[in-house]
């Protein structure tokens, strides 16, 4: 696939003339940065959101428990009849209430934690994946750079005689030369230059 499009864009270079060369190597580099950058914002954001929102819940589970608290003392006092039955019945009543409100907001609050923290791990995720694209991209360049070199060293020994004549019986050049088609052929079978 590759080697059919380098042909395309030689044809093309061809017939409409060459237009400046693009480095789309650096051109990807910033746009990854770019990512990364904006990623590290939302990340800082997301961490900002997720501590208030487990400050928030923290505070409302402890509101949950104290009137839940407060309800058992009620409760107890009400089982004692220390009280008018009227105005135990509306005590109690209020603090059921109450009680059922704390739990709904900490409902609430928990809920919102969870989105809060899956918003999070997301952005983490991408976090991840953009920085291992980065990475990727860095280590084929790199191979890109290396085959460009060996195939610079190989025309060169084709174009110098001296050398040319030598390098046919030079081992140490062909198991060389064997050994990083092979590793090439072994990075393209795994992924990890093309």
């Amino acid at each position: 696939m590759g080697e059919n499009l380098r042909r395309v864009r030689r044809i093309a270079q061809v017939q409409f003339g060459a237009p400046e060369p693009v480095d789309i190597y650096a051109q990807t580099c910033a746009r990854l940065d770019a990512a990364i950058a904006a990623t590290a914002a939302r990340q800082d954001v997301a961490r900002n959101q997720m501590r208030a929102a487990w400050e928030v819940m923290r505070h409302y589970s402890a509101v949950t428990r104290a009137y839940e608290i407060r309800l058992r003392a009620l409760e107890a006092v009400v089982a004692e009849d220390r009280l008018a039955a009227g105005q135990a019945v509306t005590l109690a009543e209020t603090a059921r209430r109450m009680y059922d409100l704390a739990v709904r907001i900490e409902a609430t609050a928990r809920h919102h934690f969870e989105v809060v923290r899956a918003k999070e791990s997301r952005v983490e995720e991408l976090m991840q994946k953009l920085t291992s694209s980065k990475a990727q991209l860095k280590l084929a360049q790199t191979a890109q750079n290396h085959r460009n070199r060996l195939r610079s060293l190989e025309a060169a020994v084709e174009q110098d005689p001296l050398i040319h004549s030598r390098s046919r019986s030079d081992r140490e050049l062909h198991e060389a030369a064997r050994l990083a088609r092979e590793a090439e052929a072994l990075a393209g079978l795994k992924g990890g230059w093309s």
